[in-house]
């Protein structure tokens, strides 16, 4: 079932498009999130042999596969496709599409914490030789303790896949799961903080105009 989302991913990806798969490991389940998008301008500029072609491959694949919450998604920069389905751990493990796209692949869950382990090469590297690139984005209700991934934003740990590093871009992560994640919330300011630097700044202005008329 995964390697079918896959292949729909790849349908879009020869084109030169993106793909994001976005995975969150929650108590009991994995969410699974996976976007394909291109540019808007282009989308909208193919022809119709093109779009019918496309939408036809899309309907083959899908055959069968329809438990994915499927939705056509548009705004101004891009168009595409949001698949969506919740695994338990069991499903997840026996069915992930990163099982499929590394030789090899651990996935350990237990009362303290979760880590999952891959080989080096991303062998689903193969099926996206014109992509633009793949990110794989991962991210918990827990604090991801330790990970190898390419950047780190507020506890989601992002791989950024291309045909230039496929070969050489493990998974490797451990996620805490006695310790809840509290996102980094900047401080704001309220109305009174805002009036008072407003009257701040007024305060200034007036002291430099009067300043000037003095000379």
């Amino acid at each position: 079932m995964k390697r079918k989302i896959l292949l729909i991913i790849s349908l879009f990806i020869l084109t030169g498009c993106s793909a994001k798969y976005n995975i969150n490991f929650t108590d009991s389940h994995i969410i699974d999130n996976i976007e394909i998008y291109e540019k808007s301008s282009i989308v909208n500029n193919a022809s119709k042999e093109k779009e019918d072609e496309v939408n036809q491959l899309i309907l083959d694949w899908e055959n069968g596969y329809d438990f994915y919450k499927r939705e056509l998604y548009a705004t101004d920069t891009v168009t595409g496709y949001r698949y969506t389905y919740e695994f338990t751990y069991e499903e997840y493990d026996a069915m992930s599409e990163l099982r499929r796209c590394y030789e090899e692949f651990e996935l350990i869950n237990n009362n303290d914490y979760i880590t999952l382990t891959t080989s080096d090469e991303f062998l689903c590297g193969t099926y996206y030789p014109n992509s633009d690139e793949i990110t794989i984005n991962i991210t918990s209700q827990y604090e991801i303790e330790s990970s190898n991934a390419d950047k780190n934003a507020n506890n989601t740990h992002s791989w950024i896949i291309n045909k230039n590093n496929y070969k050489d871009h493990s998974i490797n992560l451990k996620i805490n799961k006695g310790k809840k994640h509290k996102e980094e919330n900047k401080p704001k300011l309220n109305n009174k903080q805002i009036f008072v630097i407003i009257l701040f700044i007024f305060l200034i202005i007036v002291l430099i105009i009067r300043k000037r008329r003095n000379k």
